[in-house]
């Protein structure tokens, strides 16, 4: 059974399940180069899965979509939408986002942009396109946290903004079935109050809650500012539950966001940070606190049901699921034995979600657990030199790349690293990143400055070989797709600290030579130079822009950015001009 899988909305995405495989994966944005892609259709995702996996149109079973179409349809939604606005009284653009949501996730309207997109894209007729399948969304991103876990059992927690009625749910996870246990529905979520809290800060909903996670650790308590917020999101009558105020968030007065409402203005008495209003303190503090009212919230919810179930192990999804500090403290609380949190969690992990999930629901069978994200558009040697020389581009043929680029980042170099297959989700994992010598403030800073483009409190993360784990992180475990943070150990805060945060923390990848062979000689390789096996990986792209996906791509970015070298497959290319000297005094923090 071949099943496809989609998403479309902000950061559309495709994927592709064969016999309940994940094949392939992959976002719009990556291929259109249109960061986020809102809006725009996946039909070039869904045409390279199936290019990927060596299949065609025809040999698609079903194609899935991780929403609850029927109850658009059915009036269940417009009941639901009209008993909440008898509770809060909605403002306009409620009811406009309500109108916009029965008419988007309906059935037809679902069905008819499907077909026009096959019709358009593949020349078919409206009828080739296989069925089309729904599967909730709350139950998707279940899916893909527990059947792609490695657990038999576990409690499974699933939030973020909103999908159909819910906003969070806990699941129990037993072989084949999800059994939800508690369900907290709109207006309640923790995800449109983390997003009003990030467009509050200056930064965009959807995209910038990375940023108040990372300045949230420059900031330090402050009780006036959590008395406040406690007004906002609070505990819930049974205790272990919460309770999000609308009128902070969607029902009121919008005048500097549609994310929040005057209201919340009046409470905090900070004005929103907008256009060039720099960052400071107030700021600062404003993100700590938003970041500990999650924690506690999701902590207090995981207690309860810890407590109730028995439950060793917990799953996350959904969109909050990419939340790497919240992540990390509830790994740090030994609530649970283990703890897998899908890499994928948003609502582009619906794409790998629904199709799971209808999997396992038609065989009563269990997919094998996630072992890599490598699954997006790869390039074969001979289409990358023939796109240099065509370029007319000076180039070497590398008898070890991987030597080669760790000769380089030892003397300082900053080099883009083009290997393999695209990753999916929102981390570089090796396949497509921007590479430095961690051992010095000063290479940090020239990754920023000259490259990247980024805040200052934005921090860049490490990528080191799994058997050295236990040398720079403290309790350090294997952690593949950089989406837990651990404590730095005290060699990792001397050796290596253009990685470690301002809260002494590592947001890590791990890499074995199992899964990224290559990525790991190269580690091994700097390592042999430097005695760390450790190298400053972000993702291969500027501000503002997707993650390249093509050799194309990369030629781009590495042509208008301060990047040294280029080492894409076999093939180095370098500019010709002295690399930046690093002063001594650098290496150590």
């Amino acid at each position: 059974m071949n099943i496809l899988g989609y998403f479309h909305g902000v950061d559309p995405a495709a994927a592709l399940i064969a016999n309940g495989e994940l094949r392939a994966y992959v976002e719009e944005e990556r291929l259109i180069r249109f960061k986020h892609a809102d809006g725009i259709f996946p039909i070039r995702s869904l045409d390279t899965c199936l290019r990927r996996s060596g299949l065609d149109l025809r040999d698609v079973d079903y194609i899935a979509y991780g929403w609850d179409a029927p109850r658009y349809s059915n009036g269940d939604m417009e009941r639901f939408y009209a008993t909440l606005n008898a509770r809060y009284a909605p403002d306009l653009q409620t009811v406009g986002w309500q109108r916009r949501n029965l008419q988007w996730f309906s059935e037809d309207s679902l069905r008819r942009r499907l077909a026009a997109a096959v019709v358009a894209h593949f020349g078919a007729r409206p009828e080739d396109a296989p069925p089309l399948v729904f599967y909730p969304h709350h139950a998707a991103h279940a899916a893909a946290a527990f059947y792609l876990s490695p657990f038999a059992e576990a409690l499974v927690l699933t939030v973020d903004g909103s999908g159909d009625r819910e906003c969070t749910v806990l699941w129990h996870g037993k072989g084949t079935e999800l059994i939800p246990l508690e369900r907290i529905e709109i207006p309640h979520s923790l995800g449109w109050f983390y997003a009003a809290m990030t467009e509050y800060l200056g930064f965009s909903a959807y995209d910038g809650e990375y940023k108040l996670m990372g300045l949230a650790a420059y900031g330090r308590a402050n009780v006036a500012f959590r008395d406040k917020l406690a007004q906002v999101l609070r505990p819930g009558s049974r205790g272990f539950d919460y309770v999000l105020e609308p009128r902070y968030v969607h029902h009121g007065p919008h005048t500097y966001s549609g994310r929040f409402t005057d209201h919340l203005v009046e409470l905090l008495e900070l004005p929103p940070r907008c256009g060039p209003l720099s960052i400071g303190p107030a700021h600062e503090d404003l993100a700590f606190e938003t970041q500990r009212a999650l924690e506690e919230c999701v902590l207090r919810l995981l207690r309860h049901f810890r407590d109730r179930t028995g439950l060793e192990n917990l799953c996350i999804g959904g969109g909050v699921g990419l939340n790497v500090k919240m992540n990390s403290r509830i790994q740090r609380q030994g609530l649970f034995r283990e703890v897998f949190a899908f890499p994928v969690p948003n609502d582009s992990g619906l794409a790998i979600g629904a199709p799971i999930g209808f999997w396992v629901q038609r065989t009563n069978r269990r997919p094998e657990p996630l072992r890599h994200l490598f699954l997006g558009p790869a390039y074969a040697d001979e289409e990358i030199e023939a796109l240099i020389t065509s370029c007319g581009m000076a180039y070497r043929r590398c008898e070890d790349i991987a030597e080669a680029t760790a000769e380089l980042l030892a003397e300082g170099k900053v080099v883009g690293w083009f290997q393999g297959a695209l990753e999916a989700g929102p981390r570089a994992l090796g396949g497509r990143s921007i590479l430095a010598d961690p051992r010095t403030a000063g290479s940090r800073d020239r990754v920023n400055a000259a490259i990247k483009f980024r805040e200052y409190w934005r921090p860049f993360c490490p990528s080191l070989t799994e058997d050295a784990a236990p040398r720079f992180m403290k309790n350090g475990t294997s952690a593949p797709y950089m989406i837990f943070a651990f404590e730095a150990s005290e060699e990792a805060k001397a050796r290596v600290p253009a990685v470690v945060h301002v809260d002494d923390t590592m947001r890590v990848q791990t890499v074995d030579h199992k899964t990224n062979p290559m990525y790991y000689r190269l580690l091994k390789a700097f390592e042999a130079r430097t005695g760390v096996p450790v190298l400053l990986n972000t993702s291969f792209n500027v501000k503002g822009e997707a993650m390249v996906c093509s050799p194309r791509d990369a030629f781009r970015t590495f042509w208008s950015t301060g990047l040294d070298a280029l080492a894409i497959g076999p093939f180095l290319v370098q500019k010709c001009r002295p690399p930046v000297a690093m002063a001594p005094e650098d290496v150590s923090r």
